[in-house]
């Protein structure tokens, strides 16, 4: 452990009092400091796994927006179809009247 130089007196609440005496350690000074290195140590694993994790939701929001352009395209090409088979049927309807009417008129150029 390092040299310790600096003698502060700090105020603390109860609850940060009761977090500090149940840390690991002999007294509320070795408790204290072994409650910030372990904070200190914490720290930048926490840090890289929050930017890991950034990198992660970036990632799917990329895969999210793919998504939805799909299905935009897809919903567009159902559209389209639904639109093409109102018209099939319109066209079909049609041709059933026109052969209705071939039959009673032989002179169309139908056979």
């Amino acid at each position: 452990m390092a040299k310790k130089t600096n003698m502060k007196s700090v105020r603390l609440s109860d609850q940060v009092m009761d977090y500090v005496i149940n840390f690991e350690g002999e007294g509320f000074n070795q408790k204290f400091e072994n409650l910030v290195l372990f904070c200190m140590e914490q720290e930048e694993s926490k840090k890289q796994r929050i930017t890991l994790l950034d990198q992660q939701i970036a990632r799917q929001y990329k895969k999210l927006y793919a998504l939805q352009q799909l299905s935009s395209k897809i919903g567009d090409v159902r559209r389209a179809l639904t639109h093409l088979e109102w018209r099939t049927n319109d066209l079909s309807g049609l041709l059933d009247e026109l052969l209705e009417d071939k039959d009673a008129d032989p002179k169309l150029p139908f056979s």
